[in-house]
């Protein structure tokens, strides 16, 4: 029985060992199907030898046809008519998974039988001259669009965000190539989207200081993160006119502008219900007679008015933030955002027969309801809390 279950279990995995590379091998997929082969080989020969064998021959098959189709690749990307920018990381790619192939096909081989890859010595066993040279090729590429893009950081935001990110990704490929780490810190500079948050506007819906104070909340929680993306600085500012003192030299390209457009402190509303409610048994309500000797009882469901009363204060508070481009005066965008605050009571009245609740009690009012200024308060920190969220949430993908 012992044998049959380790049977059952094994059997599957001794035909995947087996067979996988095979099947790579039949739909093309050569790398794979190298890879397959090559761990085959060197868990060893096992309960049979004709997988063992098999792996062996796929290896040899498949591996000649992968470097083939590696080097092809390669010939083609290297042509000088190929017209893609950064064709070098595609080469170096494939050189990779050329060094994988090898590594796998002398992997196999190292651990069975070192005698028979004869034919694998007649290539290479290492890429990593051609991978070091691949690698300032592909971080030329990259600093030659750099350089194009830098040119224009002045006067172009996006450009010098271009630069800086192909000047990383030439130091990615060679550390410090062409102190290209030197340009990207300069062209950073440009890259930066620069807002500055202006005061809350004047709004009749709310006093001088509770405007001001709702301002001031704002902005400090602003300033705790004031770097929503990478490439993105807020500059939250005081007062109610004035230049922002910015002192980092560079020009405000977006102004953020809020205002309070709404505020209802307090509406409450009294709603009402009732219903027929029945006792769950049967009560003696009267008498009559069946002949003229005898009487008998009258059972049935007592029955009242049971009547629930809803009470119900809600306030609301609308702030509009939009945001604007400094230089063009345009709307870029244009969002509300509201809160509000709601609270409830509930209590019941009852008439007819008390037996008919069954002995529940009636709901009670609850007497302290809360005042316009709690429902402000409550509101204007969920407010704060929801413009910096929309800010982050704009700029952090930028």
């Amino acid at each position: 029985m012992f044998r049959l279950v380790l049977l059952l279990f094994l059997g599957p995995l001794l035909f995947f060992a087996c067979s996988s590379g095979q099947t790579a091998l039949r739909h093309g997929h050569y790398d794979l199907a190298v890879k397959r082969a090559s761990y085959r080989l060197q868990q060893g020969s096992g309960l049979t030898k004709r997988g063992h064998r098999l792996a062996a021959d796929v290896i040899k098959q498949a591996f000649v046809r992968a470097y083939e189709a590696h080097q092809s690749a390669i010939r083609k990307l290297s042509t000088t008519g190929d017209t893609d920018s950064f064709r070098w990381e595609k080469v170096f790619r494939e050189y990779e998974q050329l060094q994988s192939l090898t590594d796998n096909a002398r992997r196999a081989y190292d651990s069975s039988c070192t005698t028979c890859a004869d034919w694998l010595a007649s290539y290479p066993a290492s890429y990593q001259d051609r991978q070091q040279d691949t690698r300032q090729l592909a971080a030329a590429d990259r600093y030659d669009v750099a350089e194009q893009a830098f040119a224009y950081r002045e006067e172009n935001r996006l450009a010098a965000k271009d630069a800086y990110q192909n000047y990383l990704k030439a130091i990615d490929w060679v550390p410090d190539y062409r102190q290209a780490k030197a340009k990207a810190a300069e062209a950073f500079e440009f890259a930066i989207l620069r807002v500055v948050v202006e005061p809350l506007g004047p709004t009749r819906e709310l006093d001088r200081s509770d405007n001001q104070e709702l301002q001031s909340l704002i902005l400090r929680k602003i300033r705790q993160n004031t770097r929503p993306s990478t490439f993105v600085r807020l500059y939250p500012i005081e007062g109610t006119s004035g230049e922002p003192i910015l002192g980092d030299g560079f020009p405000i390209h977006q102004a953020v502008q809020m205002q309070v457009t709404d505020y209802m402190p307090y509406r409450e509303a009294v709603t009402s219900s009732s219903a027929t409610v029945y006792s769950n048994q049967l009560y003696k309500v009267g008498e009559k007679k069946i002949n003229d000797s005898t009487k008998v009882d009258i059972m049935q469901k007592v029955s009242g008015t049971l009547t629930t009363y809803l009470r119900t204060i809600t306030a609301g508070l609308t702030l509009q933030m939009r945001v604007i481009d400094t230089q063009t005066g345009k709307v870029i965008w244009d969002d509300p955002i509201s809160e509000s605050q709601s609270w409830q009571t509930e209590w019941q009245t009852f008439t007819g027969d008390n037996r008919a609740l069954n002995g529940e009690s009636l709901k009670s009012a609850s007497l302290l309801s809360p005042s316009r200024w709690q429902l402000y308060s409550n509101m204007r920190d969920e407010l704060v809390d929801d413009v910096v969220r929309r800010l982050r949430t704009h700029y952090q993908r930028d």
